[in-house]
């Protein structure tokens, strides 16, 4: 079974650039193209089930965020992910609130883009920290906040104050995997507790 992606730019380099950064990373994948936001519906009613969308922010036919908005509520279990040459954080942050799996700017290398989509594929949402927070010095530049699924749950729990115990009995997990992955948590956000990672991460609106 192949890997559909679908790459949403209106700049044919571009795609074609990222294309090939996809068909490099999976053997079996298919990537479509579209250049508008009008086209990118048509392929989704069309090809069905597809693994990840790239979407630009700047199309001829749609403004900013609003089309990943209404993609999202048409298209609910499609997994997103903005690539854009906007570096704006309220863009970035409004982006994953709408349940984007990611934000890659479009000046980030190969690697970091290959990366990125790989993070992204495996369940995970890629944030470009040093963007979102507006403050380089906290973390490393090319260090980026990389939480699965998962471990926002455990997140959002700790924000609640739930302890251990409780939270292993509200996600049917054992004690030993919640150690794990709150020990996650406060090392991508650059933790000493859970007050400190709570408070962080509504800085960066995870929460």
């Amino acid at each position: 079974m192949s890997t559909k992606f679908i790459i949403t730019d209106d700049h044919g380099i571009f795609r074609s650039g990222l294309k090939m950064i996809i068909e490099g990373m999976y053997a079996d994948a298919e990537v479509y193209e579209a250049a508008s936001g009008a086209e990118v519906r048509q392929m989704l009613d069309r090809l069905g089930p597809v693994d990840l969308v790239l979407l630009d922010l700047s199309l001829p036919d749609s403004q900013g965020l609003e089309l990943l908005n209404r993609l999202k509520q048409t298209y609910c279990s499609t997994p997103f992910a903005v690539i854009s040459a906007s570096e704006e954080s309220h863009l970035i942050q409004e982006a994953i609130k709408l349940g984007a799996l990611g934000y890659v700017p479009k000046s980030s290398s190969n690697a970091v883009i290959s990366s990125a989509i790989q993070l992204m594929m495996s369940g995970g949402i890629y944030v470009p920290h040093e963007l979102l927070s507006g403050r380089q010095n906290d973390r490393p530049i090319n260090e980026d906040i990389s939480l699965t699924p998962r471990q926002l749950e455990v997140l959002s729990l700790l924000a609640e104050g739930m302890s251990n115990k409780q939270i292993g009995v509200h996600l049917s997990i054992a004690p030993g995997t919640i150690k794990a992955h709150i020990a996650a948590i406060f090392r991508e956000l650059s933790a000493a507790n859970r007050t400190q990672a709570v408070h962080r991460a509504r800085e960066l609106k995870l929460l």
